[in-house]
C-alpha cells in the first residue's frame, strides 16, 4: 500500500518539477521581450515623428525652390524694363543734345547771315541797312527780309526750345521710372538672397533628418533583431517546457506501467496463492460441493487499479470539458495534422487577413521589413477569440503590444492566440472547437481597429496559418 502511494506521488509531482525551474527563465525572458517590443514602438514613434518632418522640410524646399523660380523670372523682366528704359533714356538725352546743337546752329546762322549783311553792305545795324536803301520800296523789302528773318529765326528756335523741354520731361520721367525699377530690382535680388539662404538651410535640415531617420531605422533594425534573439530564446523555452512535459509523461507512463505489472504479478501471485490453497482445502475436505462452492468464490477477479484510475481520470476529464464556457464547434479533423486547410478563422464575427506570414514591408514604413511569424486578422469591435481546435492551455503571457497571449497545445502543435483583453480561460485548462479564450483588444487611438495575432507551430517550427484555415 505504501509503495503504491509512493508511486502516486511521484507520477504526481514529475510533470510539475522541471516546469517551475523553466517558468522563472520564461519569465524573465517575456520581460525582457516586453521592455524591447516597448523600445521598439518608441522608435517606430520616432521614425514616424522624423518621417512627418522630413516630408514638411522637404514641401518647404520644394515651395522656397518655386518662390526662387518666380523671383528669378521677375528678375528677368524687370532686368529687361531697366535696360529698355535705360535705352529709351540714352536716346532721348541724344536727341536733347541733338536738339542743343540744332539751336545753337540755328543761333550761330543767324548771327552769320547779320555778319554776312554787314560785310556786305558795310553795315553796323538793321537800321542802317534799312536806311541805306536807294528807295521807299527797296527799304520796304528789306524791312521785309529782316522781319521774316527775326520770324523764322524766332519760331525755329521757339520749336526748338519746346521740344527740348518736352523731351526734358519725358527724360526726367525714364530717370524716375528707372530708379523705381532699379529699387524693385534691388528689392528681389535681396529676397532672392533670403530665398536662397532659406532653401540652404532647409536643404541642410533635409539632409539631418534624413541622416536621423537612417540613424532610427538601424536602431529599429537592431531592436527588431534582439527581438528576434529573445523570441528564438522564448521558443527554446517553450520547447525545453514541451521536452519537460513529454519526458515527465514518458516517466508517469513507465511508472504505471511499472506500477500495472506489479499490481499484475501481486494479482497472479495471489491467484496462484488461492488455487494452491485450494487445492490443499479440496483434499482435506469430505464434501467435493462445499470445496467447489468455495473455489468459485475465491476465483472472483476484482478490478485492478490502474482501470480504477483510468475510469476517474477519464470521468474527471468528461466532466472538465462540460464545464467549459463557450459554444463547442465539431473538430475539423480527428488528428491536429488532419486537420490542415480545413480549420476554421480564430475569430467571431467577419475577418480579414491584412498582414501575411513570413518576411515583407512594413505597412507605414515601406524601407522597413518586418518578420511575421503569424497572420493578423482584423475583425469587428467586440469580436472574441475563439480556438480552432480542442486542446489544452498551456500558457497565458501579458505581453506589451499583444496584450494578452494564449498558447493551446495540440500534442505536438501550438496555436498563438495575441491581442486578447477579457481573459475567458487559463493555464491547464482544456478548451473545445470554437470556445472562447476572450475578447480582442479594439485600438481607440486607431479608429477601434479590431486586430488577433494567429500563429500556428509544430514544436519550434513556425508553419504559416494560412495554409491550415479554410
Amino acid at each position: 500500500m505504501l509503495r503504491d502511494l509512493l508511486i502516486l506521488l511521484i507520477i504526481t509531482l514529475l510533470p510539475a518539477l522541471p516546469m517551475e525551474g523553466k517558468k522563472r527563465t520564461a519569465n524573465s525572458v517575456k520581460q525582457e521581450k516586453r521592455e524591447v517590443n516597448r523600445r521598439i514602438e518608441q522608435t517606430r514613434g520616432k521614425i514616424k515623428s522624423n518621417l512627418e518632418q522630413t516630408r514638411r522640410q522637404l514641401a518647404q524646399f520644394e515651395s522656397l525652390g518655386a518662390e526662387i523660380s518666380m523671383a528669378d523670372k521677375s528678375i528677368s523682366a524687370l532686368s529687361h524694363k531697366v535696360d529698355s528704359v535705360t535705352a529709351r533714356e540714352k536716346a532721348l538725352a541724344d536727341t536733347v543734345e541733338l536738339s542743343r546743337k540744332r539751336v545753337d546752329a540755328l543761333k550761330t546762322s543767324y548771327a552769320e547771315s547779320l555778319r554776312s549783311i554787314r560785310r556786305q553792305r558795310q553795315l553796323s545795324s538793321a537800321t542802317t541797312f534799312i536806311f541805306s536803301s536807294r528807295s521807299f520800296s527797296e527799304a520796304r523789302r528789306r524791312m521785309r527780309y529782316l522781319r521774316e528773318l527775326s520770324n523764322w529765326q524766332t519760331e525755329k528756335a521757339t520749336d526748338l526750345h519746346e521740344a527740348i523741354k518736352i523731351l526734358e520731361v519725358r527724360q526726367n520721367e525714364l530717370d524716375s521710372m528707372r530708379r523705381t525699377l532699379a529699387a524693385s530690382l534691388s528689392e528681389l535680388k535681396i529676397q532672392k538672397g533670403k530665398l536662397v539662404k532659406a532653401r540652404s538651410e532647409s536643404n541642410a535640415l533635409v539632409g539631418k533628418l534624413r541622416r536621423q531617420g537612417r540613424q532610427l531605422n538601424q536602431a529599429l533594425n537592431e531592436q527588431q533583431a534582439r527581438n528576434k534573439r529573445l523570441d528564438d530564446e522564448l521558443n527554446r523555452i517553450i520547447e525545453e517546457e514541451a521536452r519537460a512535459a513529454a519526458e515527465a509523461e514518458r516517466q508517469r507512463r513507465i511508472a504505471a506501467e511499472k506500477a500495472a505489472k506489479e499490481a499484475e504479478a501481486a494479482e497472479a501471485a495471489k491467484k496462484a496463492q488461492t488455487v494452491q490453497n485450494n487445492k490443499k482445502q479440496t483434499g482435506n475436505s469430505a464434501s467435493p460441493k462445499k470445496g467447489g462452492e468455495k473455489n468459485n468464490k475465491t476465483t472472483a477477479t476484482p478490478p485492478t487499479i490502474p482501470e480504477t484510475k483510468a475510469a476517474a481520470s477519464e470521468q474527471k476529464r468528461q466532466k472538465e470539458i462540460a464545464n467549459v464556457p463557450g459554444t463547442p464547434r465539431k473538430p475539423a479533423a480527428k488528428t491536429f495534422e488532419q486537420a490542415k486547410g480545413r480549420l476554421p478563422m480564430p475569430v467571431t464575427g467577419p475577418a480579414v487577413i491584412v498582414s501575411d506570414f513570413g518576411r515583407h514591408a512594413h505597412e507605414e514604413f515601406s524601407k522597413v521589413e518586418v518578420q511575421n511569424n503569424g497572420i493578423d486578422i482584423e475583425t469587428s469591435p467586440g469580436a472574441s477569440a475563439v480556438a480552432v481546435y480542442p486542446g489544452t492551455v498551456s500558457m497565458v503571457i501579458v505581453m506589451d503590444g499583444f496584450h494578452n497571449v494564449v498558447l493551446v497545445r495540440h500534442g505536438e502543435y501550438l496555436t498563438v492566440y495575441a491581442g486578447i483583453t477579457d481573459l475567458a480561460v487559463h493555464k491547464g485548462q482544456q478548451v473545445t472547437a470554437g470556445q472562447a479564450l476572450g475578447r480582442i483588444y479594439s485600438d481607440p487611438a486607431d479608429g477601434n481597429r479590431t486586430r488577433l495575432h494567429f500563429e500556428v507551430r509544430r514544436e519550434k517550427e513556425k508553419l504559416n496559418p494560412s495554409l491550415w484555415l479554410r
